[in-house]
């Protein structure tokens, strides 16, 4: 039975977060028991970044089906998406220098992934 692009999609972004959420967990439980210094401690750390990876693959490869009038969508959504978390977090940055708690940038990513599925909504009813 031939695979359609949009299930392969699915399964493999539901594997990228099922890997997530375990070697989070995992990765976590672990460094709690044992300690976070150390060489073993950074490996570990960045180990969550593989799923991610897989997910970036998977949505790379999805894309190759889209048609040209979805690729213009999902660029100018893209685009919408990087300007918006990029100048809220610059000036944020401006802001923290008089005082605004500090904010961590592992909120970037999933920011830009957000913001860019909003986009997307408000883009495609443009057309």
């Amino acid at each position: 039975m031939q695979t359609t692009a949009k299930s392969k999609y699915k399964r493999d972004i539901t594997i990228s977060f099922i890997l997530y959420g375990l070697i989070l967990f995992a990765v976590n439980t672990y460094l709690k028991q044992h300690g976070s210094e150390g060489a073993l401690a950074i490996v570990l750390a960045l180990l969550p970044i593989l799923p991610i990876l897989y997910f970036a693959r998977a949505v790379l490869v999805f894309s190759r089906s889209w048609d040209e009038l979805q690729k213009q969508i999902a660029l100018e959504a893209t685009l919408v998406a990087v300007f918006v978390v990029g100048l809220g977090s610059f000036s944020y940055g401006f802001l923290e220098g008089i005082g605004f708690p500090k904010l961590s940038v592992i909120w970037i990513m999933p920011s830009i992934i957000l913001v860019q599925g909003m986009a997307q909504v408000v883009v495609a009813s443009r057309y």
